[in-house]
């Protein structure tokens, strides 16, 4: 495989020269955006601009703010990062709302120690991306357990008469993450229901940690705590996004020996149990993606989220909407967003939080109303 990718680096790189020195247009046919940039959470006051390109190359973001112009870079320490095709650039939350980026990256043909040969840059059109700007009502869109069904899922995103201003992707948007292409996906995913426009939260699904790719994934990321959970907010609303593991123990079959969840949601648990109860919020909303909080890999998450001040839980996983999934069981609400229904059926969420309470309504692919709730709270 080495002798394979070397083989392939030289010949693209020989291209790359006589493409420009000739001024041929074939590094602008062969290296192209393949997936268009999202805007994710990553924990704190950061969001992590993700995106991916047709080949291996640099990618960076560039943005005026206050007068002074920034060219943030993915790099890795202090060197662009060049073998990857998928790129992330992590930005202050103060720099993007209510501004415009642009993201770029370069084709690198190969690089060693003293010499690299470079391709085209290619570069996007401005985002104009939108933030928290003191709004009444704020429109939180749910899209969990797509499964590689973004048509039907866009059907019944399609009902809503508001456009979100924030998205959260609940887990198993792809079936298994076994290389870069099944991430590619959920970038994909992202794009086409944010246009890059508004943040995402994305939680991690049980199915895509199953695949090499899953734990490549997670740095992709960049969040704060290291792992793909986090604290966010927007407005006066407070998220905790977590990541729930797997619905298996980590000696089943499926995992062939070759997993330690149990060690990984420990670690997650004991940064959940130094986290304190934000007072400003009006709102606190935990989102994960197995619902199951009172067992996860032998750590009981229900007290933790109710010393938290939780108002409400989402998770996703069962792929059916429930209003009161296991109630009374906390003090706080708890929900299933819906998802894919069925063999080919789809149900979207929309939450709209106001005054005091969270309405929630739900549309499927065939432009039904499947549900319609609300949420008070004191």
């Amino acid at each position: 495989m080495y002798v394979l990718n070397m083989i392939l680096s030289v010949l693209i790189s020989a291209i790359t020269v006589i493409e420009s020195a000739f001024l041929l247009p074939f590094n602008t046919l062969i290296f192209r955006f393949d997936s268009n940039a999202s805007v994710f959470e990553s924990g704190d006051d950061m969001y992590t601009v993700i995106w991916s390109t047709s080949l291996p190359g640099t990618g960076y973001v560039t943005y005026e703010y206050e007068g002074e112009e920034y060219t943030v870079t993915d790099s890795k320490n202090a060197a662009y990062r060049t073998e990857d095709s998928v790129h992330s650039v992590r930005i202050p939350k103060e720099h993007l709302n209510h501004n415009t980026y642009t993201y770029h990256s370069q084709h690198i043909g190969t690089k060693r120690a003293y010499v690299a040969v470079k391709g085209r840059t290619i570069s996007s059109e401005p985002v104009e991306f939108k933030g928290y700007s003191g709004q009444d009502e704020i429109h939180a869109l749910i899209i969990s357990d797509i499964h590689e069904n973004p048509d039907n899922a866009a059907k019944a995103v399609g009902c809503f008469e508001v456009e979100p201003d924030l998205i959260i992707m609940n887990g198993d948007e792809v079936s298994m993450m076994t290389a870069e292409y099944k991430f590619k996906q959920v970038l994909r995913y992202a794009y086409r229901f944010s246009e890059g426009k508004v943040p995402i939260l994305y939680t991690r699904g049980n199915h895509e940690n199953r695949g090499e790719y899953g734990s490549d994934a997670v740095d992709i990321f960049k969040t704060t705590t290291g792992g793909l959970y986090y604290t966010c907010s927007y407005g006066p609303v407070q998220f905790l996004c977590l990541d729930s593991g797997e619905d298996k123990s980590d000696s089943d079959w499926t995992y062939s020996g070759l997993v330690d969840y149990t060690s990984y949601v420990a670690e997650e648990t004991k940064w959940m149990e130094s986290l304190t109860l934000d007072e400003d919020a009006q709102y606190r909303i935990c989102v994960a993606h197995i619902p199951r909080l009172n067992n996860r890999y032998g750590n009981d998450w229900s007290g933790i989220l109710t010393d938290l001040g939780i108002d409400l839980f989402i998770g996703g996983h069962k792929h059916r909407i429930n209003f009161e999934y296991n109630a009374g069981n906390v003090p706080f609400y708890q929900m299933l967003d819906g998802g894919k229904s069925g063999d080919s059926g789809y149900i979207a969420t929309m939450l709209t939080i106001k005054e005091g309470q969270i309405d929630v309504l739900c549309y499927d692919n065939d432009l039904r109303v499947r549900g319609e709730h609300t949420y008070t709270f004191d």
